[in-house]
């Protein structure tokens, strides 16, 4: 069950990581426009997501390398 909790916040957070990166490239572009009002927003929001989704992703992935020592061990 664990695992399937891992692959779960590993998805997640990788579609965070994804969105966060877009508003970041996003944001990027804005300060190059006249949408200079939107920048704050945006680099709030793509920080946010990045800090979110890479914090779910470490946390699936220390969840599955704890699962797979686990069984390693059990199988012993």
């Amino acid at each position: 069950m664990r695992s399937g909790i891992a692959a779960g916040l590993m998805g997640v957070g990788g579609i965070f990581l994804a969105f966060g990166f877009t508003v970041m490239v996003i944001g990027i572009f804005t300060r190059m426009s006249s949408w200079r009002g939107e920048m704050h927003a945006l680099t709030t929001v793509g920080t946010g997501s990045l800090l979110i989704g890479g914090a779910m992703f470490v946390l699936g992935w220390l969840l599955n390398r704890g699962v797979r020592q686990a069984d390693d061990r059990a199988a012993i």
